[in-house]
């Protein structure tokens, strides 16, 4: 029995014409954004292959009023974002589908049946696996897309995300325990690989910059976003510099775990060693002694991402499809002035 061929999609174009996704897009929605002579190379692809646009499928789902909702994981942060996300999405009458990722390099076939499928209209991306390959099937399929927290190299024309000023929020950060006399300031980074991770790294790097304080690269450990790794690199940065007087930790979970592993070394939090975590999850206010951290608007961000997808569903003009919330330093009792011996 032969097999059915294939349909030709839009990624097929756009590596026959070695543009991106986007542009093949852009071109078969008659949208601007493309210049003339690429726009007539991808035409003539689409002529040549036999592109057809599957615009009753398109309609069918942009009839559902559904939003998939795509994230890697359960961790406050990311259930702060998506509680604002289902609030809002509520409000405008639209349904989400959660999909929930438990590891990188998933089937391709499973994000193809999410996103190609007629079930969902749009997809939100709260800090995903996969991202590139996500981004390239929403371009496939022509559904619109947002992503909280992005995590490309570099800045992406019209890729439509929510994020925060992480460089700003670090650096508050160590500013304030610097003004506090603190002078031996551990930092936690997240991931490397993500972007936000960099930026908070930079923003501690910087504070430590404007008062002439060398960086040292040694007091800076590699976290997961986990509590359990908060502790492990916070103990190991208390065996290796006794006179550390402070930790900054690029999430609150690390921050819970710095805590435990300052208490466990027989140590007082805000007495021995202050402590700084970032996004001020719920617990952060009712953990011994509450937490210093820099706030990000969780609820705003996953609000504003459903906003910018409702928008794009129904036609209206998409002002700015990159937003930027800015951060706050909430200053409770896990922070003091750097006991005598440090000051």
């Amino acid at each position: 029995m032969q097999s059915k061929k294939r349909a030709t999609t839009i990624t097929d174009i756009a590596r026959a014409v070695n543009v991106s996704p986007k542009s093949v897009s852009r071109v078969v929605n008659n949208e601007p954004g493309v210049s003339e002579e690429t726009r007539q190379r991808i035409l003539q692809a689409i002529s040549d292959m036999g592109y057809v646009a599957n615009t009753a499928a398109r309609n069918m789902r942009g009839n559902a009023k559904v939003i998939g909702l795509v994230t890697s994981g359960f961790e406050d942060y990311a259930g702060q974002v998506m509680r604002g996300a289902s609030q809002i999405a509520q409000q405008f009458g639209y349904n989400l589908v959660l999909y929930v990722q438990h590891a990188e390099n998933q089937p391709v076939e499973a994000y193809r049946n999410l996103i190609g499928g007629q079930l969902i209209s749009a997809l939100l991306m709260v800090v995903p696996y996969d991202y590139d390959l996500l981004v390239t099937l929403c371009a496939e399929y022509d559904m619109p897309y947002a992503l909280v927290d992005y995590q490309g190299d570099t800045p992406v024309e019209d890729v439509p995300t929510i994020t925060v000023t992480n460089r700003r929020g670090a650096l508050e950060a160590t500013r304030y325990l610097l003004a506090l006399g603190h002078q031996r300031i551990g930092f936690i980074t997240g991931t490397m690989d993500m972007v936000s991770a960099r930026e908070r790294l930079q923003g501690y790097q910087d504070a430590l910059a404007e008062v002439a304080i060398p960086f040292d690269p040694t007091l800076v450990r590699e976290g997961q976003w986990t509590q359990a790794s908060g502790f492990a690199q916070t103990k190991a940065l208390i065996e290796a510099f006794p006179d550390m007087s402070a930790v900054i930790a690029s999430d609150d979970l690390m921050a819970f775990g710095a805590m435990d592993a300052i208490k466990e070394c027989g140590l007082h939090v805000g007495e021995d060693v202050s402590v700084i975590g970032f996004d001020d999850i719920p617990m952060a206010a009712t953990v011994y002694p509450p937490l210093t951290t820099v706030r990000q608007p969780m609820l705003q961000m996953g609000a504003s991402a459903i906003e910018l997808l409702i928008a794009q569903l129904e036609g209206d003009s998409v002002i700015a499809s990159q937003r930027e919330f800015a951060t706050e330093l909430v200053i409770r009792q896990s922070t003091a002035k750097a006991p005598a011996k440090n000051s």
